[in-house]
């Protein structure tokens, strides 16, 4: 990291000032501080502030070469998604492409994208995976926005990288379940919390909350979908009966224990929650 001036000029004149030879010249008190034997307005001052400045701008110089040369890794490409400002242009500023902000004053509003994932596939090339908010609701880029996004990644990236950008609406899942719930405080029919007037009903909202809640292109795990209906009000036995997941025009299609969504997040239409509740009475039996 390239040193400040003050910096330079200290460690330059402390080992000058230290060297036997010029304290036998100059006649210097061993110990002494540069500043206490040379006045501000002496020439080995002057030239010491030259030198120091000298210096001091080649190792900006060094540094900021070294930055833009520099291969980026994956989380500093998650970071430059995230900067994307929509509608600006991009320039050339020390070195690499840059907004030149001044007299913006629109620039939060600028950033379009909310969720982002950055990876590597098996043959080197980086996935991008976005989505933005529309009306509260997540989903993808409209396709200018998308144009405009494309084009920004070209010009930031490092030369020679392919990108690949994934702008989908979210992976579909179709969940059965089969769950046990207390009667006293569950409507067998609905789901309905009986305890209050208000539309309510926990184990739908349990699993809305658990997809909300999972990271942006984190997997989506059958067990801890369980863990969460468990300590749903009013839920005593949560069963997964099927669990499946598509993508795009794709069919849905079963998964093991865990899926990860192409498109970075999931969505669950109601028509493809299917849910049947039941008494749970194996207390008494």
């Amino acid at each position: 990291m390239a040193r400040d001036r003050k910096t330079i000029k200290d460690e330059m004149t402390a080992n000058w000032i230290a060297d036997p030879q010029i304290q036998s010249i100059y006649g210097l008190t061993p110990g002494n501080t540069f500043e206490q034997e040379f006045s501000l307005v002496s020439f080995e001052n002057i030239l010491f502030n030259v030198l120091s400045f000298a210096i001091f701008l080649h190792e900006q110089i060094v540094a900021k070469n070294a930055e833009n040369s520099r291969p980026h890794t994956i989380r500093w490409y998650r970071e430059q998604v995230f900067n994307f400002l929509d509608g600006l242009p991009l320039v050339w500023i020390n070195g690499q492409f840059g907004y030149d902000l001044t007299g913006v004053t629109d620039a939060e509003q600028r950033q379009i994208i909310d969720r982002a994932a950055v990876l590597e596939s098996n043959d080197g090339q980086l996935v991008v995976k976005v989505a933005t908010t529309n009306s509260g609701v997540l989903g993808p880029l409209s396709n200018a926005q998308l144009a405009r996004f494309t084009t920004y990644m070209n010009l930031i990236k490092d030369a020679g990288n392919r990108i690949r950008i994934v702008n989908q609406s979210p992976d579909n899942l179709l969940l059965s379940l089969k769950v046990y719930v207390d009667p006293s405080i569950i409507d067998l029919s609905t789901g309905q919390l009986l305890t209050t007037t208000e539309t309510n009903k926990p184990v739908e909202n349990a699993i809305n909350e658990y997809l909300a809640n999972l990271e942006f292109n984190g997997a989506f795990v059958k067990e801890f979908l369980k863990n969460q209906l468990q300590t749903a009000t009013g839920v005593k036995l949560p069963i997964i009966e099927a669990c499946q997941w598509k993508f795009a025009s794709f069919a849905f299609a079963d998964f093991d224990e865990w899926k990860v969504p192409e498109s970075g997040y999931f969505k669950i239409d109601p028509s493809d929650l299917n849910i049947t509740y039941l008494a749970y009475d194996l207390a008494s039996s």
